[in-house]
Formats: C-alpha cells, structure tokens, sequence
C-alpha cells in the first residue's frame, strides 16, 4: 500500500487526542491523508451526489477514503476498520473471509478488527483469527500485503481460551497465554492493537443504560465491583504484553467514563502506556457513548473505535418494506442475523428502533443516498470516532460500506438527523426493562421487530 509518511508528536498527557473533526469546528485538528492514486480507480471520481429535487436540499459531496491519526498512538488508519465478528458463523468458508479481505484491500483499508472470541451467534471461538492468519500468511508469501503497513488488531477475554474461568479476572498468566494463542492463530509476531474485550466489574452493556451494582440480569457475570485497586492487575497484565514485544498499542472495548479514567490513571501511577482507544457500540440507534464516555476518551487521548455503525444491519434498511430490503443478491434476508439468529443482538431490532430506522431510510431516500451510506457517512463525521469497524458477509457489502466513507453529510441533513435522534434517542437502549422494549407494547400492532416475517 502506499502511504505517506507523517511524523506527528503525540500530546502531552491529558490534553485529549486530535483523533478526527467535527466537519464544522476548526479548533479541532483531523490529521488525514487522501489515498494515492494507485488507488482512485477503485472509487467514482469526486462528485456530488443529488437527490433530484434541485434546491430542495443540500447536496452530498463525494471524495476520498482517508487515512486518519488514532488517537494519541503513531497508527495511520484508514477510516475504515474491517470488522469480522462473523466470519465463521453467518460466514461459513473460509473463502468468503479471505475475498472480503481482498477488497477491502484493494479499496485501500490497512486496519482489520477481530478477538479470541470470534465468531459470534455460533461457532463461537478462535476461528475467526485463524482465517486471518491463514489468508495474511498467503499474501505476505505472495508479497500483495506487506505486514508492515497493516494494523491487526485483536481482543481478550473469552472465557474458556487462554485458561480463564468464569469469570474472566485479566490475570496476568491468562492474558499472556490469549495474546501468544492470538498471535499464533493469526501467524504474526506482533500485534497492534490488543485490546481488553469487557470490562470485569459490572457495566451496562448491549443496550443496557442504567447502571446496577449487584448485576442483575446482566450479560455477564462481574468478577470485581471496579474498586481503584482492581485495575492494576489488568494493567500489569497489559505491561507484561508490552515487556515481552508481542503488542505496539494497547485499548478498552464495552467501557465508560469511570473505565476509562480508572485505567489512564492507574497506568500513569504504574508507569505503564495508557490505552490508546475504546471501542464501543456506536449508531444512529445508540448514541450513548457520545456523552461523558466520549469526553473522558477525549481527555485521556483515547481514539473512538465504534462497532455496530448499522445496527447489525438494520440500519441498512434490509428489515423494512423498501426498496433496500434484501438489496444484496449474495445474502439472502433469510440468511441475514436478525432472521436467522433472532435471538443474538435483539436490542437492534427492537419496534422503536425499526421505528427511527425507517425514518433515517427516509432520510436517505430525500438526499439521494442509501441507508447504509447514511449511517456510516455520519458516524464517520462525529468529531470523536477516528476509525469505524464495519461488519460485511460479501464482498458487494464490502464495496458499499467502503464508499459510504467517501461522503460529507452537509450540515442539513446532520441537523434533520438529530431532530430523528430528539423524538426517538438511542431507541435500542432500555433502562429497566428489556423485554418491555422488546415488545412495545404502547405501539400496538403498528411496528414490527426486525426478525418478524
């Protein structure tokens, strides 16, 4: 891949990390690079894009993929990260992995996101990583990827893998053993990102919003009631991985604020490389994050690195009755995860967030883009994301969720989709009840979840 080569100082400690812009705010600094032109063939010349009522709205403007600064880190990563959750369930050949990694190569993207827990739904475990390893060891062998260039990153805390129990404590000897059984499944020698996968005090997680300390009906059960002293040994555990040469950067995923600042905290009292970004669930259908998580990153030099941009593929517009249902010829609706796996993710597809769906589509449809460019374009655009993990099952999916990061949502249509956001906030989210939220019962019969026919 080609790339150009900038040196950039990271910031003092505690002065936040220039990791993207708000597109409308010059205090805040994005350092991008425009992709060489090796790679514009890949992509339509820059254009606008119309929706054909002339005046009526504000255009899209198209440009270029591009490569931003992570966080305080000295990572070049393209805005978009190549998420693999399911490849090895809703994906099952290990040859749909490896053409879907092909394009997004070929587009330009250096930065792949997997764990030891992948993949999800079923299968769970490990084979995610092997399929990596496999297809990165055949094209560093055949020299159409040179290592050097491509940020792998990875994260921790499957129970089971790497000795740990239930629950998952990051001990020091079980977090080694994850990171060395990555790395061989990967066949690398080093990672760029590791990252810890959940937090082992109790936290809202998978649309939960209210805190509970005693942990009921949660995903996960807690090791830890998150005291101060109960993160240095995940951050010894963390040095340990440093001390040893297997990873160049280290990250927090599923966290909040109070994660957040316990560990930069408790990193600087041990003498220990703060994390360097936080990858939470992050859509047009949850935007928790962008509250005191986002200035807590923001304080500390952590990198937005959201997961679920489309909502597990709702926000594509698949589970309505448009034009965009079952819009891939390649995946069939029966074969996409809310129908097939309506049980994994439901948060997704809960009636109030079908209901705030169908008016992004529209939303879409009025400047003349798709859903999918839509959600990704302005989730891109959110000053404190650097790099987005998109998730694909074919390699169609691949190249439209790659063009949506071409786009530059005008200041119109951010603003009609923070009315949407006003009358429906964060509508996969639930404070006390799920299964209340599941079934909307104050909707009546007029909104259907996504796995309903």
């Amino acid at each position: 891949m080609e790339t150009v080569t900038v040196t950039i100082a990271p910031p003092p400690l505690g002065t936040g990390a220039p990791v993207c812009r708000s597109p409308f705010d010059p205090r805040l600094i994005r350092m991008s690079v425009a992709l060489q032109a090796k790679y514009a063939p890949n992509f339509p010349p820059q254009a606008v894009i119309g929706s054909g009522l002339g005046d009526a709205v504000e255009q899209v403007k198209r440009g270029a993929l591009k490569y931003v600064k992570f966080g305080s880190s000295d990572m070049m990563v393209s805005e978009v990260c190549a998420g693999t959750m399911t490849w090895g369930s809703f994906n099952d050949r290990e040859e749909q992995a490896f053409e879907q990694l092909d394009a997004l190569i070929r587009l330009g993207v250096n930065f792949i996101d997997t764990a030891e827990l992948y993949p999800v739904a079923f299968n769970y475990g490990k084979t995610t990583e092997e399929w990596i390893g496999k297809w990165l060891e055949k094209r560093v062998a055949s020299g159409e990827v040179d290592r050097s260039k491509l940020y792998i990153a990875t994260k921790c805390n499957a129970l089971g893998i790497g000795g740990a129990g239930i629950p998952h404590s990051y001990e020091p000897e079980i977090v080694l053993n994850s990171c060395r059984d990555s790395l061989e499944r990967l066949k690398t020698d080093y990672i760029d990102l590791y990252q810890l996968h959940f937090p082992t005090r109790d936290v809202p997680l998978f649309g939960g919003a209210s805190f509970k300390p005693d942990g009921v009906d949660r995903a996960f059960p807690f090791q830890n009631k998150g005291e101060p002293h109960t993160f240095e040994g995940p951050v010894l555990a963390i040095k340990a991985l440093f001390d040893a040469g297997l990873i160049k950067h280290w990250g927090l995923s599923n966290e909040n604020a109070y994660g957040i600042t316990m560990f930069c905290l408790t990193c600087d009292k041990l003498g220990v490389p703060r994390p360097v970004s936080c990858q939470n669930d992050f859509s047009l259908l949850d935007r928790m994050y962008e509250g005191d998580t986002a200035e807590a990153a923001y304080r500390f030099g952590l990198a937005g690195l959201p997961y679920g941009p489309l909502a597990g593929g709702v926000l594509a517009g698949k589970y309505t009755k448009s034009k965009y249902a079952a819009a891939d010829p390649d995946r069939p609706l029966a074969e996409c995860r809310h129908r097939k796996c309506p049980e994994f993710q439901p948060r997704y597809g809960m009636p109030m967030a079908m209901a705030a769906t169908e008016k992004y589509v529209a939303l879409a449809e009025k400047y003349g883009i798709t859903p999918t460019e839509l959600a990704l374009a302005w989730a891109k655009q959110c000053w404190f994301n650097a790099s987005i993990i998109i998730g694909t099952t074919t390699v169609r999916q691949v190249e439209e969720c790659v063009g949506a990061f071409q786009l530059e949502l005008p200041r119109s249509l951010l603003k009609e989709i923070d009315t949407v956001h006003e009358e429906l906030r964060s509508p996969c989210c639930f404070y006390a009840s799920k299964p209340t939220c599941i079934e909307a019962p104050w909707l009546g019969n007029s909104m259907k979840k996504a796995c309903d026919p």
